[in-house]
């Protein structure tokens, strides 16, 4: 995917079943960065995985405490039919837009794109 496209949103089509499976591959195929932090329910049993990116190279280390850069999060919500990436959850219409961007393409290479191709499960970018 080239870096200079602008991705609006991106989402997964695909069955109840395969959201599970795939959610819990997103968990455990973290890498560059991308930690997984927790889950939870909606009320009507939808699930919402929450991750987080840091950057470890770029630690700060002040007196004998060390700092790290927090770049964000976004939430991958169950809806029906698929899975949505949203970015800072629903706080997401308060984060920069080059913010988003920048989270919404990494999370797509780093984590969505190899999951979703282990599973052969359809993507959608939204541009």
């Amino acid at each position: 995917m080239a870096s200079t496209s602008n991705i609006s949103s991106l989402e997964a089509l695909c069955t109840e079943n395969q959201a599970r499976a795939l959610l819990e591959d997103m968990k455990a195929s973290c890498s560059n960065g991308w930690f997984f932090e927790t889950y939870r329910f909606v009320d009507d049993g939808r699930m919402i995985y929450k991750f987080f990116l840091i950057d470890l190279d770029e630690q700060l280390e002040q007196g004998e405490k060390k700092y790290i850069r927090y770049h964000g999060w976004l939430e991958v919500v169950e809806e029906e039919g698929s899975i949505a990436v949203k970015p800072a959850g629903s706080l997401g219409p308060m984060l920069d837009s080059d913010l988003k961007q920048m989270l919404l393409t990494r999370f797509n290479e780093d984590v969505m794109e190899p999951v979703c191709k282990r599973h052969r499960v359809v993507t959608k970018v939204g541009f």
